[in-house]
């Protein structure tokens, strides 16, 4: 049985708010709720350098063949990066045979070749008259261990500003050296995946919630989407408090993804109501003032 830090198992206790609802969205195919406006790059380096949005089956690259980054794609079932033949020795990639090929998403791949090193994307939200503010979004990447896995100097951060004030930083992104406690998923043929230096998210409340069946995590570690079963194609989902409230709420991804890859979707933020004058919320429950 794999121990790991109490650190990572107090992420059972949630500081998110219980009575929080999504308030807004960007899904990436058409379902946006609440978005103001968004700044997102498309760079195409070819051979599987990409930054910005796709999916499987309208990949916006066409060279060397159509399809996905590898780094980004669990080929060992079906040709996923590239509509081609199976890999079955592959052991790193996102998305498999069971994702939804019609499914946008947010993708950086192999990005060192770009200036400056450290790229960005925002996108911000109407959340006026919401408090208990958190943001949600589902994050994945998966290494190859023959490469060494995520190099040192991968780096990306995902901000929250409120009506353009002090951004809070809500999820820090950085390899880490896999000590043996943590297992990435299989892939979709049953081999053991990933290797080298892996991605974890660290940040006050940062919690994640597994893809299988919603729960919570006891790590934060990236991991790769289900191969079957419940939650199969699905990246899992990771969440944080936001300080404050106000009209508009920015989130931004600053990213520095020299080599390997990342994948984002699905960025939800979560509120609720503001509290009516003369209401309280003592003990977490709106009573009347009598």
């Amino acid at each position: 049985m794999n121990r790991l830090p109490m650190a990572l198992l107090l992420l059972a206790i949630s500081p998110i708010a219980a009575s929080a609802a999504v308030i807004a969205q960007e899904d990436f195919d058409g379902g946006a709720v609440g978005l103001l406006s968004s700044s997102v790059p498309a760079l195409d380096g070819g051979a599987g350098d990409y930054y910005g949005v796709g999916s499987r089956n309208a990949w916006p690259q066409g060279f060397p063949a159509p399809g996905v980054p590898f780094s980004l794609a669990d080929d060992t079932v079906i040709g996923y990066s590239n509509g081609g033949s199976p890999f079955p020795t592959d052991n790193e990639g996102i998305f498999g045979q069971n994702s939804n090929l019609d499914n946008r998403w947010f993708a950086i791949s192999d990005t060192r070749e770009w200036t400056p090193v450290q790229l960005t994307a925002t996108w911000e939200f109407d959340v006026d008259g919401y408090i208990d503010l958190s943001v949600q979004l589902d994050m994945g990447g998966i290494t190859n261990a023959s490469s060494g896995g995520y190099t040192p100097d991968t780096d990306i951060q995902i901000t929250a500003s409120i009506d353009g004030g002090t951004p809070q930083l809500l999820f820090d992104v950085s390899p880490v050296d896999n000590l043996g406690q943590f297992i990435t998923r299989p892939m979709d043929n049953g081999i053991p995946s990933g290797g080298g230096r892996f991605l974890q998210v660290t940040g006050a409340g940062v919690e994640k919630l597994r893809a299988e069946d919603g729960a919570l995590a006891a790590d934060t570690f990236f991991d790769k989407t289900p191969p079957s079963g419940p939650g199969a194609g699905l990246m899992d989902t990771f969440r944080a408090p936001v300080t404050g409230s106000g009209s508009s709420l920015v989130i931004t991804i600053v990213s520095n993804v020299p080599f390997e890859a990342a994948a984002f979707d699905n960025i939800k933020i979560n509120g609720d109501t503001a509290v009516p004058a003369g209401t309280s919320t003592w003990g977490g429950v709106k009573s009347r003032y009598r």
